[in-house]
């Protein structure tokens, strides 16, 4: 399949997650993900499960939401 951006949204997420604090909201998380793709319509839960994805492959996308309703992520430190 064609990639539409350059980066790939897998490659942006993983990117962006590295420069990201140790909370963070996932409505800014997206915007910052679609700016690095340059793709404005890309849809936030296309977004969202390419994290997921990323925290299935490796440990070092380990977060948890610890607030649902603000969309309030957080990084899990692993030792």
């Amino acid at each position: 399949m064609k990639r539409k951006s350059t980066p790939s949204v897998r490659q942006a997420v993983e990117q962006v997650y590295n420069h990201m604090p140790d909370t963070f909201h996932a409505p800014f998380f997206c915007i910052q993900v679609k700016e690095k793709c340059n793709r404005p319509i890309l849809m936030d839960g296309t977004i969202l499960r390419r994290l997921r994805e990323a925290r299935a492959d490796s440990l070092d996308f380990n977060y948890r939401c610890i607030d649902p309703e603000l969309a309030l992520y957080q990084k899990i430190k692993v030792v």
